[in-house]
C-alpha cells in the first residue's frame, strides 16, 4: 500500500463522470480519505479529541483509490476530502464544483517528495541519460506530472521524454527493485526505501516543489458550513503541531493508518506538517497549464476558481 500512491490513479475516468445525485442533509461532517502518510494529521486529530473540541462531529470514510474517493464526493457521499490540485480541477472539469480551503503536505519540496530513480542494476546516473528511456508512471496523474516537469526542467524535449504505464505503484517498485524496469517515479516513502535497497535517485523534487496535496470540499457544503471547515482546520492546525513537536510518537499510526511499510521507518522521517494556508497561486496556474496541455481540461481554471479564502483559523 502507499501514501501518496492513490494521489497517482489516472483522472481520465473522473474526467468524464457527471456530477452525482444530490444527498441527505446531516450535521456530521463526512471527509473521504486514504492510507497515506498525507492524511495523519487528520488521524491524530480525532485520536487526540481535537474536532470534538472543537464541536465537531466528524466521520471518517476510507476508500481504497483516488477515483473512489472523489466519485464519492460528487455523489454528495462526503463533503470533503485531501487530495491533488489535479483532482480538484478535474472535478470542477466534470461538472461538480470543488475549492481548495488549505495545503495538506508540500510548503516546502522536502514535504511529500517525488523521485525518478534507476534500478540497482542500471548504469544510469544523470537526467540526461533518461532520453529515450521509459521511465514507469501512472498516466494523467500527478506522477507523470512530476515525472514531465522534472525531465523537462533538466533540458530534455517533449519528444525524448518516454514513460511506460504501471499505475501500481507497489507493482512499480518491486519490478524497479528486481531490474525489471529500467526508471521510475515513486513517492516517499517508497522512495526512500527503493534508495536504501540500491536504487538510484537521478532526481526529485524537492527544490522545484512540485507536488503538494491539498484539503478540499464540495463548494455547496462550504456555501452552508464554512464555521465549520475553519474549525476542522483548526483542529488540524493543532495535530500538524502535535506531530512535529513529538514525531516519534506517531511513527506506529503511520503504519496502521498510512500504510507505510514497516521497514521504510529506518529510513524514511515525516516530521513535519504545515500549518493550514492556501497553496501558491504559480502552483496551482501550473498544474492547470499542464492539463490544458494534455488535454484533460475543457476550458481554463484560474486561482480563484479552485482556491476558497478566508477559512484559515486565525493564529
Amino acid at each position: 500500500m502507499n501514501w501518496k500512491k492513490f494521489l497517482g490513479v489516472p483522472l481520465l475516468l473522473l474526467l468524464l463522470l457527471s456530477a452525482g445525485c444530490a444527498g441527505n442533509a446531516d450535521e456530521k461532517m463526512k471527509i473521504g480519505l486514504l492510507p497515506i502518510v498525507d492524511a495523519l494529521p487528520f488521524f491524530v486529530a480525532q485520536e487526540k479529541g481535537y474536532f470534538q473540541a472543537e464541536s465537531l462531529d466528524v466521520e471518517f470514510i476510507q476508500f481504497a483509490s483516488a477515483l473512489e474517493r472523489d466519485s464519492a464526493l460528487q455523489a454528495r457521499e462526503i463533503h470533503g476530502t485531501l487530495g491533488d490540485i489535479l483532482a480538484v480541477a478535474a472535478l470542477n472539469n466534470a461538472g461538480t464544483p470543488t475549492q481548495i480551503v488549505s495545503l495538506g503536505l508540500g510548503e516546502t519540496g522536502q514535504e511529500g517528495r517525488f523521485a525518478i530513480l534507476t534500478s540497482p542494476g542500471s548504469s544510469i546516473t544523470n537526467p540526461g541519460q533518461l532520453k529515450n528511456v521509459p521511465v514507469a508512471i501512472s498516466t494523467n496523474s500527478i506522477i507523470e506530472y512530476v515525472t514531465d516537469s522534472l525531465l523537462l526542467e533538466q533540458g530534455l524535449k517533449p519528444e525524448e521524454i518516454k514513460k511506460e504505464a504501471i499505475p501500481k505503484i507497489p507493482v512499480r517498485y518491486d519490478l524497479l527493485m528486481k531490474d525489471k524496469i529500467e526508471a521510475a517515479c515513486l513517492p516517499d516513502p517508497l522512495a526512500a526505501l527503493a534508495e536504501s535497497g540500491g536504487a538510484k535517485k537521478i532526481i526529485d523534487d524537492t527544490s522545484s516543489n512540485l507536488s503538494q496535496t491539498v484539503i478540499y470540499f464540495r463548494n455547496d457544503y462550504l456555501d452552508e458550513n464554512s464555521g465549520n471547515v475553519t474549525k476542522c482546520l483548526k483542529a488540524y492546525a493543532r495535530a500538524a503541531a502535535e506531530i512535529n513537536q513529538n514525531p516519534d510518537n506517531y511513527r506506529s499510526l503511520l503504519v496502521e493508518k498510512a500504510s507505510v511499510p514497516q521497514e521504510a521507518l529506518g529510513v524514511f522521517k515525516m516530521d513535519h506538517y504545515p500549518a493550514p494556508r492556501l497553496p501558491e497561486e504559480a502552483q496551482v496556474e501550473k498544474v492547470v497549464q499542464w492539463m490544458l496541455e494534455k488535454g484533460l481540461l475543457k476550458q481554463n481554471y484560474e486561482y480563484g476558481d479552485l482556491t476558497r479564502p478566508g477559512l484559515l483559523p486565525r493564529n
